[in-house]
């Protein structure tokens, strides 16, 4: 008699019943949902962080790139006139063909290129510092050497829309007359053609920037098209100098 009260008590400490399953299951899906409710925003807005804050950090280099005008095409082209070429970038930059892309590249120590920018390196490639440097580069997608560049890229892409500035009361507001440089005071004229007559000595302008959801060629230089993007990640405003 006792031998069996005692395998009847075993048996009943053998499992769960269907009701507290159901009580646990229940349980762990409220934690769950509390779980995703706290950290999901935080985790969208880490992501975001970052993004901007890696953005910010190449915001310099686009500043530079306003105001150097390299080798070859460029010198060709603007007469190494380093304001000639930033006005061309801002009032071209949303035009398709004409975006300017900022990014990081894998280049080789000491092997240059026409524009005195260095050689793409191989992803193959291990050791920075000995077999590539990590190069800040800003380029249009209409450069030949851009696409070059993405067999290099380190980390994310951006692109940039780059909107000037012109004067409303006692502030400034972005110019409604996009791919053209006008008088900041007295907008009309066009003088994106004709930099030489622009009558200030800055250009103030607002950059935006963009995250590129693709960095494949293919997709940038037949489907991309910037203005299909309307939130920026960030923007600066900016001023380039004659």
């Amino acid at each position: 008699m006792t031998t069996n009260t005692s395998k009847n008590f075993n048996a009943s400490k053998a499992g769960f019943t269907l009701v507290e399953v159901v009580i646990a299951l229940g349980i762990l899906v409220v934690m769950i949902t509390g779980f995703m409710a706290v950290f999901g925003p935080a985790a969208r807005t880490i992501k975001k962080t970052l993004s901007t804050d890696e953005a910010s950090r190449l915001q310099a280099t686009l500043e530079l790139e306003l105001r150097t005008v390299r080798e070859g095409r460029e010198r060709r082209r603007y007469q190494g006139d380093p304001f000639q070429k930033a006005i061309d970038w801002i009032a071209q930059s949303e035009e398709q063909g004409e975006t300017v892309i900022i990014y990081k590249y894998r280049g080789i120590p000491g092997q240059f290129r026409n524009d005195g920018t260095l050689e793409p390196a191989d992803r193959t490639l291990a050791i920075a510092g000995r077999d590539f440097l990590v190069q800040p580069m800003v380029r249009r997608l209409s450069d030949p050497l851009f696409e070059e560049d993405l067999q290099g890229v380190e980390g994310r892409v951006f692109f940039v829309k780059l909107r000037q500035l012109v004067y409303e009361g006692q502030g400034l507001r972005v110019s409604e007359e996009t791919g053209t440089i006008v008088d900041p005071n007295v907008p009309g004229q066009d003088f994106a053609q004709s930099p030489q007559s622009y009558p200030e000595a800055v250009i103030a302008f607002e950059a935006e920037y963009y995250s590129l959801p693709t960095t494949t060629f293919s997709y940038l230089s037949s489907t991309f098209d910037p203005n299909n993007f309307i939130r920026p990640i960030f923007s600066r405003n900016l001023v380039v100098r004659r």
